[in-house]
């Protein structure tokens, strides 16, 4: 009888557990939905849960055997799906370039991402914020179940909510009818985006925060780095979100203020001076803009804990928000700007308004009525 055993946070035992149970059960489903907030481990656990499932051996994952071999190669692009840009997407195929030609694929860039995200699953900036899951590569996916197999096929579809509508409906036409021995897991921080009737179809799991120490302990492993405490507050409990913010924050927290500084006190020129030169045009110019915005998004929320009489999440930036004295405005301000921020976010992500208008009109029309 095989024993099964997948590794990972303590935090996170229990939801392993029920995959466990079903594999021991006999029961186990041929698509999974892993959830959970951004950088939280899915694709860590989907990487487990590959290696568990194509094990050949009694101790699953064994990781030596040739299905766990196989499940851990970046070159095995077959068994992942995960968002690229369009012009990465639309690249040649390995097998329709020359022999000598030195032009990148698609399974290039792909093994590319793979390769990144077994150095780092809690990453959350390997594929950018522009990137979406086509219907060719879900077609380019199920192209190869025609081709026989006598082991275990599992594909990884990797933030799944990044199909477009035409992707999601070739996807569902092949969980309606999974071909025998083939497994699905999907991972998304946003998974009502998904068709509900993909989800219908798949076994649900959410993944919970980490503890402080958990997270502490996996970004010092995986990168070598210590966490500011700022960074951490903001984390959540997610170590790849830890990362994230550890990045350039002191430069971050100061642009964020900045713009909150400048929308509140109405000094939109040399605002507007300053967008154009901090975010470039494209999609580095997309990731700094997100960023940015989460970081203010926990200014104001920071605003609102001083509000209540609530320890705040950015220490650092403690005195500053006191002295913008944003708690003037009122909880009902605060709420509808982070809100804004929220959506503005959204927008700029999506490619629905350029970086620097979409900055702008957020800057004019926040706290726009309760100003005074």
């Amino acid at each position: 009888m095989t024993k099964y055993c997948l590794q990972g946070p303590e935090s996170q035992k229990g939801a392993r557990q029920l995959l466990v149970n079903a594999l021991v059960e006999n029961r186990f489903p041929q698509a999974v939905l892993i959830e959970g907030e951004r950088g939280i481990g899915k694709k860590a656990l989907a990487i487990e849960l590959a290696k568990t499932l194509c094990c050949t051996e009694e101790n699953a994952p064994c990781g030596h055997c040739f299905g766990c071999k196989l499940a851990m190669d970046p070159g095995n692009v077959q068994s992942w799906v995960l968002p690229l840009e369009t012009s990465e997407a639309n690249a040649k195929s390995a097998s329709s370039v020359s022999e000598n030609s030195k032009a990148k694929t698609v399974e290039d860039f792909k093994a590319g991402y793979v390769s990144e995200i077994f150095k780092n699953p809690y990453s959350t900036t390997i594929v950018s914020n522009i990137a979406q899951i086509s219907v060719d590569q879900i077609r380019n996916m199920t192209s190869q179940f025609s081709r026989a197999s006598d082991g275990v096929r599992v594909v990884i579809i990797a933030e799944a909510d990044r199909m477009n509508d035409a992707a999601a409906n070739a996807l569902l036409k092949t969980l309606e009818e999974v071909p025998t021995n083939t497994y699905f897991i999907l991972t998304s921080s946003l998974a009502g985006r998904l068709l509900q009737t993909i989800r219908s179809r798949c076994l649900s799991l959410r993944l919970p925060p980490l503890s402080t120490t958990e997270v502490k302990e996996i970004v010092k492993n995986t990168t070598g780095e210590t966490i500011s405490p700022d960074a951490l507050g903001m984390a959540l409990g997610s170590p790849g979100m830890a990362m994230y913010y550890n990045e350039n924050i002191a430069e971050n927290e100061t642009i964020a203020f900045d713009f909150l500084k400048d929308s509140v006190e109405g000094n939109y020129s040399d605002l507007f001076f300053e967008l154009d030169k901090t975010f470039p045009r494209g999609a580095e110019g997309v990731d700094a803009a997100v960023m940015m915005l989460d970081v203010l998004n926990f200014m104001l929320s920071d605003a609102l804990r001083l509000y209540a009489g609530e320890p705040v999440r950015l220490a650092d930036r403690r005195e500053s928000l006191e002295q913008l004295n944003l708690g003037r405005l009122g909880t009902e301000a605060l709420e509808k700007a982070i809100l804004d921020v929220n959506e503005t976010s959204a927008k700029i992500a999506g490619r629905k308004n350029s970086v620097t208008v979409a900055l702008q009109t957020l800057a004019i029309g926040l706290f726009e009525g309760y100003k005074r």
